[in-house]
């Protein structure tokens, strides 16, 4: 398990939303986020975000894309989320994997669950610049 405590400062993000969301290892293999991705992918765009933000029922909404600068960059018919400044850990794939963000999520629920950090459960950003560089930063309390 590798993570670093990072502050990051806000942050908005466009993109395609998935209400009703899981997170975690295995959750997105051949669902609709697959094939949300893949749709933005086909758009061109390099960095894959995926914005894991609470809904007022205790679940999660799911805002898959790219960094937003300014609203401009935004695409039409797609929303915008702001991620709030704070504190993260973030996790990187620990070496050579087969599913890099199945390995920073699972490294994400060991460290919560050895209580080497204090999930906050507020909005989390999953992002993908190729195949196997994924960062994961998890808010913290």
């Amino acid at each position: 398990m590798s993570f670093e405590i990072v502050k990051r400062g806000a942050q908005d993000f466009g993109g395609l939303v998935l209400p009703n969301v899981e997170t975690g290892p295995g959750e997105r293999a051949g669902g609709l986020v697959e094939f949300t991705r893949e749709r933005i992918l086909q758009r061109g765009v390099s960095e894959i975000v995926t914005v894991y933000v609470p809904n007022r029922d205790g679940g999660l909404s799911a805002v898959i894309g790219y960094p937003c600068g300014d609203l401009d960059d935004l695409v039409v018919g797609d929303v915008l989320v702001r991620v709030p400044a704070g504190y993260f850990a973030a996790f990187t794939p620990d070496g050579p994997v087969d599913d890099p963000i199945d390995d920073v999520w699972r490294q994400a629920e060991l460290a919560a669950k050895e209580g080497h950090i204090d999930r906050a459960f507020a909005e989390e950003v999953e992002v993908t610049r190729a195949p196997s560089v994924v960062e994961l930063f998890i808010s913290l309390v």
